[in-house]
């Protein structure tokens, strides 16, 4: 179970070897299968089953079993679950510095440093239907295995095979020089969205008005509206319940606080509204979820 942050400042894998891999599988009717939230990490999220449509920066990916996102760091993405039904997927996730750390030689030099200094990006989505992108894909499920299994070896293996994806997508051309919006403009729009997210997550507690997160980034209340969502693909209100339902959820997993506490310690003023949002994020009641939790299951 996911402990919602906005910003994922954890360290994923080992100092040496900073890779890990994350299982989640989803039961049905559940809607947000990953909460909005950024990195410094590069992330590859392949999806194992189920349809979802996983989303970064302003762009929307309909996915289905088979295919995979690259995300890159810095950039915020989510997921959700348009069809209601179970969904597995999978997330790798590495630094993108450690793939080029031991390797000082002129080819990584050249091949990697546009990716590093974000001039040049990786392909979002890869397709199944696209037949330079099976070959990725081949890669990906490769990885999984290997990482599954951990037989002796097994980094230089992923290591191996993370630059053989790189090859891959410079040997057939896929590498993206330019996006809908330039860079700068990118980059622009992400830090005002952060500086919003950023607010919500340390003020989630208290009475939060919408005029109160215009003024964060200096922007009339329609105006914010409109660029919140956009960035987001959620309306401000209902990205701040989802922030307030997971810190409860969170409350109610530790055992230390009975469903109206951690409705008010997270925000919530009215209980009907706090296990209405509940209901809607994790299918169930908060009592229900509290005591799936205290049953041990």
């Amino acid at each position: 179970m996911y402990e919602f942050r906005y910003y994922e400042n954890k360290r994923h894998g080992r100092p040496d070897f900073p890779f890990d891999i994350y299982k989640v599988a989803l039961d049905k009717n559940i809607q947000q299968i990953m909460p909005i939230h950024w990195h410094d990490e590069m992330e590859i999220i392949f999806l194992d089953q189920g349809h979802a449509v996983f989303r970064i920066e302003d762009r929307e990916f309909p996915l289905q079993a088979g295919e995979a996102l690259i995300v890159h760091p810095g950039e915020l993405h989510s997921g959700y679950n348009h069809q209601l039904t179970a969904v597995t997927y999978y997330a790798i996730v590495f630094k993108l510095s450690w793939i080029t750390s031991n390797h000082p030689e002129q080819a990584f030099e050249l091949a990697l440093s546009s990716l590093i200094n974000h001039n040049e990006q990786f392909p979002a989505y890869l397709s199944l239907s696209t037949n330079s992108h099976v070959q990725l894909l081949s890669r990906i499920k490769h990885m999984l295995h290997k990482f599954e299994h951990k037989h002796a070896g097994y980094e230089l293996g992923l290591k191996g095979l993370l630059l053989m994806l790189f090859s891959d997508i410079y040997e057939h051309g896929l590498i993206e020089t330019g996006t809908a919006l330039t860079t700068g403009q990118r980059s622009e729009a992400r830090a005002l969205i952060k500086q919003v997210l950023n607010f919500m997550e340390t003020h989630s507690s208290e009475k939060i008005e919408l005029d109160q997160l215009a003024a964060v980034i200096s922007l009339s209340r329609s105006h914010f509206c409109r660029f919140f969502k956009t960035q987001t693909g959620m309306r401000p209100m209902e990205y701040l319940n989802y922030i307030r339902v997971n810190r409860a959820a969170n409350l109610l997993r530790s055992g230390t606080c009975s469903v109206l506490e951690a409705a008010v310690e997270s925000g919530f003023q009215h209980p009907s509204y706090f296990t209405k949002w509940f209901k809607k994020i994790h299918n169930m009641t908060p009592s229900a979820y509290k005591a799936l939790y205290s049953s041990g299951i």
